[in-house]
């Protein structure tokens, strides 16, 4: 039976987290959809405002003569609170100038910085723009290079560290182009360029201007410096717009797929000189990683619906298994008692086909009398086991009402006692009681259970033995002297057709303790039987 409940319990909780399971997939699935198209339609608003106010900033400098070097110099296209190249390298933007059909800025491969220019002794001012990788890499030699990675990698233990200085630099457009640098060590924080000391100077010959354009020095307060992850690792942003086709670079703005969570945001607009003699062409692409962007949020939501459906699973197997394994105990219990049924009918329909076969014979009157008796004697035994397995039935099926009244449990008990007073083998009762022993219950069905349990005390007490029943306020205990019996079978006693004589040499049927059993159920009462002191004590405790 252990085996077939525990077998039956697990193909229970199998197929509950198997369904759930699959609702779970399906939720998560679904809610993970929701939350990536939600988080591609916000990047895209987000990115379609961004490209609006980058088009605003270069549009306030359209008045002057030298468009792009006035927004370095007022506005700063690459520093603006929505771009800042210094810690995104994921998007690019392209601006042209139509008239000469000339790229003028590329953030491709270069990296936003602002730099400080020096006017004159007393006076600087800060610029923005790109820096170009390749202008810096290719105007270095390999020596120098590895130099330069030497120092930048260095670690020392004065706390000092040395940097990368651009010191005199071209405008062009918004890019600027170095002519110098140097290798500094300084302190870092808020020390004045001037302060530093100077390792080493490297002139970039290879970017200088063959006319007479003006270049640039750095002041003596900030350090004009090249970011270390930038010249040591080409940590600048990438290409994106060149892996567009034509078509796709001519729409005012469109996503271009990459990946599975990957795409390409691309925006383009012209805008127009105040004079309309010319035009600008601007064009604006990021790279969109979605998991990146609400990947936490995705484990999260899908880790609440998983504790979620997991809850609801261990909740549901539970309550599902406390039915399943109470409809299983029920039939392994009608077939236990119909098997039992049946065997403790046979013997007595046996004895009665054979009284009844010789009573065809001709026999004499003294022995027709007595198997006469014994007929009636076995009817009466079969009549009892129906009627107690009607019973049991009964109270096992929950119908029955209950007829609850006040009444005292001892005159119950009294009663009950008295009906046997005249006990085999020198058996007695002896009765006391103590405190209010009024309880609110069903007065027949208690009966039953005190005379069951009176019934069980006497046919299994030792001969010449006292029963003892002690009523103390509303605990009903009886006891006798028996012969020991282990915790499983005292488990097993309150079972229908379960014995302590196996042989049923005994006069009953088994039913006698299920149905106290039954009662005291019915009742909300405990009780427990046990072995004490070479003594069978049985204990009801009523609510």
């Amino acid at each position: 039976m252990e085996k077939r409940l525990k077998k039956q319990r697990n193909r229970l909780f199998l197929r509950v987290t198997l369904i759930l399971l699959a609702v779970w997939l399906t939720v998560s699935a679904t809610y993970c959809v929701i939350r990536l198209y939600s988080e591609k339609n916000s990047v895209q608003q987000q990115e379609l405002s961004d490209f609006a106010y980058t088009k605003q900033i270069i549009a306030s400098g359209m008045g002057f003569n030298s468009m792009i070097n006035a927004v370095i110099l007022d506005h700063s296209l690459l520093k603006s609170e929505n771009f800042d190249l210094n810690s995104n390298f994921d998007s690019q933007i392209i601006v042209t100038d139509l008239s000469s059909d000339k790229v003028i800025a590329d953030t491709a491969k270069k990296i936003g910085v602002e730099y400080e220019i020096k006017l004159s002794e007393e006076s600087t001012i800060p610029v923005y723009g790109l820096v170009d990788w390749n202008l810096i890499h290719n105007a270095l030699s390999a020596e120098q290079i590895y130099t330069i990675s030497d120092y930048l990698t260095a670690e020392r233990d004065d706390g000092l560290h040395y940097e990368l200085v651009c010191t005199k630099f071209y405008i062009r457009y918004i890019e600027f182009i170095p002519i110098e640098l140097k290798i500094v060590l300084t302190e870092g924080g808020n020390e004045w360029f001037i302060s530093d000391e100077i390792i080493e100077t490297f002139a970039l010959d290879k970017n200088l201007s063959d006319g007479d354009e003006e270049y640039f020095e750095c002041g003596n307060m900030r350090r004009n410096t090249i970011p270390n992850d930038f010249i040591l690792n080409g940590y600048y942003n990438n290409d994106y717009i060149s892996s567009l086709t034509a078509a796709q670079q001519k729409q005012a703005s469109t996503t271009v797929t990459t990946g599975a969570f990957e795409y390409i945001f691309y925006a383009s607009d012209y805008l127009y000189y105040s004079d309309q003699s010319s035009s600008i062409f601007i064009q604006y692409a990021k790279q969109v990683n979605l998991l990146k962007n609400c990947g936490r949020d995705l484990i999260i939501g899908v880790s609440i619906t998983f504790v979620f459906f997991l809850t609801i699973a261990l909740i549901l197997c539970l309550m599902i298994w406390t039915m399943v394994k109470s409809q299983i105990l029920q039939e392994q219990k009608r077939a236990d008692m119909t098997g039992a049924l049946a065997h403790d009918i046979k013997t007595p329909l046996f004895v009665i086909s054979g009284y009844a076969y010789s009573l065809k014979e001709d026999i004499d009157s003294g022995e027709r009398d007595e198997y006469l008796d014994n007929i009636i004697e076995q009817t009466e035994k079969i009549n009892s086991l129906v009627h107690n397995m009607l019973n049991l039935s009964k109270l096992d099926s929950y119908t029955i009402n209950l007829n609850r009244s006040d009444f005292d449990l001892y005159e119950l008990t009294e009663e009950t006692r008295s009906a046997y007073t005249s006990l085999p083998d020198g058996r007695s009762i002896l009765l006391t009681h103590s405190g209010g022993n009024t309880i609110n219950a069903d007065a027949e069905l208690i009966k039953t259970v005190v005379q069951n349990l009176t019934d069980n005390a006497v046919k299994y007490s030792k001969p010449k033995s006292e029963i003892k029943i002690d009523l103390t306020d509303k605990t009903l205990r009886i006891s006798n002297p028996s012969e020991n019996l282990s915790k499983a079978e005292l488990r097993q006693i309150w079972q229908p057709y379960v014995r302590k004589d196996k042989s049923r040499s005994k006069k009953g049927n088994g039913l006698g303790l299920s149905i106290v059993k039954s009662i005291l159920d019915l009742h909300g009462a405990k009780y427990e039987a046990q072995m004490k002191d070479g003594e069978f004590v049985c204990t009801v405790v009523f609510p």
